[in-house]
């Protein structure tokens, strides 16, 4: 082979050149390409390594910009516990809660009657009003300083606060409603945002709680029902009168609708229910429960048929099911056959509009579905004390409910029944003291807390002075966890007006609020509201054992248990 290649070098020499000389062109050509393709490559890697440091500095400087620069927002520390107190004063009995600062922790208002002179800012002469005045107020969830205060000319009925868009702001305000035809709307710093024209109550009398309904004007603010009775008169309320307003500035949508009652109402409760198929309703009490459609009070305020009218709205339907057990003349569906109603309570089921209605008479509680309004289960007792509060005692997800029942003298009997079937899950009978405040409840993650007043038989041969003695009322707290024991959080010989369990801060802390004082109608004197962290309760708590069987656990070990619970909302 080596022969054969020489020989032909040999014989052709010019050919061997040429094919070296292409070899090596061939060569310096993927030379020179290669070098080409490294250099680009280099180039695209220094570009690559340049903009990872870029995009490395500018995070830096914003970590640093929002560490050191840039303040973070300061959370508000609340308090474990404060309290405040207004001297030569009367309270009315109700309590509400909003956050009014926008601090994201709920503040407390409730409203009193002062008839001091002093002039200062939402003071009665600051308002040019003649002394005694009622007083709305706005505290501070944190530390329970002021937050604002307004002076009223009349008797303060009602206060509801969180209606969203109220006055077309785009925070949540609140009525003021008061004796005999005051509403006035108010913004989240105390400011006037719009009151109701006295010409259109000027015979009338306003009667609270209003009704939020949604937008009926088409001014993309909900709009609001109020109700009226005549201030002439006399004896059992003979008529109930709509008035639908406008929750943008207060003026009235069409005119004053009237509703001819057969019955008095010992409770004034209405409620909004919404049917299944989206129709608004409006329930109160009237002997009985009855309903009313919104879209027959709306027709009749306006005079607008709903043909005619330019709302095309779910809630102005009606609900096929319910207009057949509507009366044709008076318009008026009956809800339960039941003879005294005395508190009516819409019960929310996930997933369902009309969710559940729960009746209490003064000897039933019964519940019925929201929709066909058949019976679920009712609940005999003796003298109900008041309405019925809502909790989880069992492990599932449907509401239970926590009765107070007077059942003789000096007694009365807490009891917890199942919302699946009405049947008792837990009682206590207690020693019954007159002003007893009223019962509530507050969610953690899994169930409920519920918290009442009264007296344990074995607390009465406390030794105390007699006077103090008929004032006297201790805070009791359960949760299912240790049904057998209830912690004693707190005892009282002041007059307590109002009482409540909430949560202040969302999934963070709740918290118990207490109104001390005078009524309306006595003697002024000091008045206190107090909030206490209901941990703080807890940890400070003595552990009362029922007689219901050995809880295994010490006090100690309870105590920690309930002080560790998250709460929900």
């Amino acid at each position: 082979m080596t022969e054969n290649t020489d020989l032909e070098s040999e014989i052709d020499p010019l050919k061997n050149e040429v094919r070296n000389q292409d070899s090596n062109e061939v060569s310096n050509r993927h030379t020179e390409t290669e070098c080409k393709k490294l250099t680009k490559f280099r180039r695209l890697s220094r570009w690559r390594t340049a903009a990872f440091f870029f995009v490395l500095f500018l995070c830096l400087i914003v970590v640093f910009a929002f560490s050191f620069i840039i303040p973070c927002p300061v959370r508000p520390v609340s308090q474990r516990a404060w309290n405040r107190t207004f001297q030569n004063a009367v309270t009315y009995p109700f309590l509400t809660l909003w956050d009014a600062n926008k601090d994201k922790v709920t503040d407390v208002i409730f409203a009193f009657k002062d008839s001091s002179n002093t002039n200062y800012n939402g003071s009665c002469v600051a308002e040019g009003l003649s002394p005694p005045c009622a007083y709305v107020t706005a505290l501070s969830g944190t530390n329970g300083s002021l937050v604002w205060q307004r002076a009223f000319a009349e008797d303060v009925q009602h206060v509801q606060c969180g209606i969203e868009h109220l006055g077309g702001m785009k925070s949540s305000g609140c009525l003021v409603i008061g004796i005999p035809y005051l509403l006035t709307a108010i913004g989240s710093y105390g400011e006037t945002l719009w009151t109701l024209n006295s010409s259109f109550a000027v015979d009338l009398s306003v009667i609270g709680p209003a009704l939020i309904l949604p937008d009926l004007d088409g001014d993309d603010v909900g709009d609001i029902l109020i109700f009226f009775t005549p201030a002439d008169q006399v004896g059992s309320v003979t008529k109930l009168i709509f008035l639908l307003l406008s929750g943008r500035n207060g003026d009235s949508i069409g005119q004053e609708v009237y509703c001819n009652m057969t019955e008095g109402f010992v409770h004034f409760s209405p409620l909004i229910h919404i049917t299944n198929t989206g129709a608004y309703y409006i329930l109160f009490i009237e002997g009985a429960v009855q309903g009313v459609a919104l879209k027959d009070i709306y027709v009749q305020a306006t005079g607008i048929p709903l043909t005619a009218s330019k709302l095309n709205a779910g809630f102005l339907k009606s609900d096929p099911e319910w207009e057949k057990s509507t009366d044709p003349v008076s318009r008026k569906i009956k809800i339960c056959s039941s003879r005294t109603a005395k508190y009516l309570q819409r019960v929310h089921v996930f997933g369902k509009n009309a969710g559940k209605l729960l009746i209490s008479t003064n000897d039933t509680v019964e519940l019925l579905d929201g929709q066909s309004l058949q019976t679920y289960w009712h609940h005999n007792i003796s003298q109900i004390q008041g309405a019925p509060v809502p909790g989880y005692f069992n492990v599932d997800d449907v509401l239970d409910f926590l009765i107070e029942d007077y059942i003789e003298e000096n007694k009365k009997k807490v009891t917890i029944v199942d919302g699946k079937s009405g049947k008792t899950l837990w009682e206590e009978d207690l020693v019954y003291r007159k002003n007893c405040p009223k019962p509530s409840s507050v969610n953690t993650v899994s169930r409920s807390m519920f918290l009442f007043w009264g007296e344990l038989p074995t607390q009465t041969n406390v030794s105390m002075p007699e006077d103090l003695t008929e004032n006297r009322h201790y805070l009791f707290l359960v949760h299912p966890s240790h049904p057998k024991v209830i912690l004693e959080l707190k005892s009282s010989t002041e007059n307590v007006i109002a009482f409540t369990t909430a949560l202040f801060e969302h999934s963070r802390h709740a918290c118990n609020v207490l109104l001390m004082g005078q009524p309306i109608g006595s003697e002024p004197g000091p008045l206190m509201i107090k909030k206490q962290k209901l941990k703080e309760a807890i940890s400070l708590s003595t552990v009362r054992r029922l007689n219901k069987g050995h809880d295994d656990f010490s006090d100690d070990e309870i105590k920690k248990y309930l002080y560790r619970m998250r709460y929900s909302s």
